[in-house]
């Protein structure tokens, strides 16, 4: 294990290098962070106007579900399909397959770089507009917080897997943008991030109870919130591991298939 980390650590290291060496795209990136969170934190307020609780949500409950959700995207958000698409288009991909590594792994910790730099910059943001916004003591119990420290690693893994496995559509397009963007349309629907789960029909409950997008984003949140303790927490613990096993398989799997069908578009 510790010569696997070795090998691939360096990724990790040189994406975060880039990521800060562009400062002016990071900046925009944290500006258009704190934007967003600021609009559906006004936009909560307004409906929070008309009724002290919506679909058993309170006003502090909510916008700390607003925050979590901020963090969780900003720490799990990252552009997987994109360079897939870029290295097919470019032919640089060529390269890299060349390379005595595994690709999945490779883009794993690639990823993880990325989300570092990200999820720090928005865990302040977030922090500050928490402390300032919400009351915080209902939610700090060591335990939970532990709990919830795990959940956020292995919906990070999780949604590496959703975002890398959409990222292997790219070698049947020569254009990868309706790919990123319907991915990233499903997980935001299905996962929670758009709206609480709670606020959609019984029935499409159901089908997103059956789907792993919900333990990317939804499930961490209701852990945090209290809303799942004691044993249903470490259930959820145990389903997101599960289908972490699961995704990363299927992407393996599925990358070995689609490989055999890429075709370099430049290089």
């Amino acid at each position: 294990m510790r010569r696997f980390i070795r090998r691939y650590i360096g990724f990790t290291r040189c994406t975060m290098e880039e990521r800060i060496a562009y400062r002016k795209g990071f900046l925009v990136s944290a500006v258009l962070n704190m934007v967003g969170i600021l609009v559906s934190v006004f936009l909560w307020r307004v409906l929070f106007a008309q009724e002290s609780v919506i679909q058993g949500y309170d006003w502090n409950q909510m916008i700390l579900y607003v925050l979590i959700v901020a963090l969780l995207n900003a720490t799990l958000g990252f552009d997987t399909e994109r360079k897939l698409s870029k290295g097919i288009l470019d032919g640089s991909i060529a390269s890299d397959l060349t390379k005595p590594i595994d690709f999945q792994s490779m883009s794993f910790f690639q990823a993880l770089g990325h989300s570092l730099v990200e999820g720090g910059t928005a865990l302040i943001l977030v922090v500050l507009l928490a402390v300032t916004l919400t009351d915080l003591s209902p939610y700090l119990n060591p335990v939970s917080m532990a709990l919830f420290a795990v959940s956020l690693m292995l919906a990070f893994m999780l949604k590496f897997c959703l975002a890398y496995f959409g990222g292997l559509m790219c070698f049947f397009t020569s254009n990868g943008f309706g790919v990123v963007y319907l991915r990233q349309v499903i997980t935001d629907v299905f996962s929670g991030a758009m709206l609480p789960l709670a606020f959609f029909p019984a029935w499409f409950q159901r089908l997103a109870g059956v789907l792993p997008f919900q333990a990317s984003v939804y499930l961490p949140t209701q852990i945090f919130l209290g809303r799942i303790e004691g044993r249903g927490a470490v259930r959820i613990l145990a389903l997101q591991a599960l289908w972490v096993v699961v995704m990363w398989t299927l992407s393996g799997l599925f990358f070995r298939f689609a490989v055999k069908k890429i075709t370099i578009q430049g290089g």
